[in-house]
């Protein structure tokens, strides 16, 4: 069952991790060496180190607890435009450095589908291997049970009210189907972290 991470919240799944209502957020990803999953939506700069801050943590809890994993493909996702240039949010190299992250990563700019209010995200791993799928649909397409997103449950962490989500209880009306692939030759682009 996927994960659903909703504002300032940050969890991890095997299979997949989903960013409801990404409208001036952006949804991180980063994908291990053994496939799994640790995300993080991060709202806004007042919050941005905080959030990314507890999803370091969060992915060295993971190493430490499977020896000789490590951070393999990053993936950043949502309207670009309005995270990066019009609230101050930071870049994919920013989200990089803010994770002492190198290598492969990816983004999707979700203006580039022109949504009204926001987008829905799925990143899906497709094992150790393989680069993670994409999938979106615009949020005026997407059902919730109330105006804001999702009604997922919340767990306090220890750090700076900093929320996760577990994997049950989406919120949403009925089920979301028919979800857009994302594809790596005209929408997603690659980029090289040194």
């Amino acid at each position: 069952m996927p994960i659903f991470l909703d504002e300032d919240m940050i969890s991890g799944d095997p299979a997949e991790v989903c960013y409801p209502h990404l409208l001036l957020c952006m949804g991180v990803t980063v994908k291990m060496s053994d496939g799994y999953l640790v995300g993080a939506h991060v709202t806004e700069p007042t919050t941005e180190a905080l959030v990314l801050g507890e999803l370091v943590q969060q992915i060295n809890a993971y190493i430490a607890l499977h020896h000789g994993v490590t951070m393999d493909k990053l993936y950043c996702t949502g309207d670009f435009a309005e995270h990066v240039t019009h609230h101050g949010g930071g870049d994919v190299a920013a989200k990089a450095q803010a994770l002492g992250f190198h290598g492969d990563a990816y983004s999707f700019d979700a203006s580039l589908i022109k949504p009204k209010h926001g987008t829905f995200v799925t990143v899906r791993s497709n094992g150790p291997a393989h680069p993670c799928g994409i999938f979106y649909k615009r949020d005026e397409k997407v059902k919730y049970d109330n105006q804001y997103g999702p009604a997922v449950s919340q767990i306090s962490t220890y750090k700076l009210n900093v929320r996760q989500v577990p994997s049950a209880n989406t919120g949403f009306r009925k089920p979301i189907h028919k979800l857009h692939d994302a594809t790596h030759l005209l929408q997603i682009q690659h980029h090289v972290i040194p």
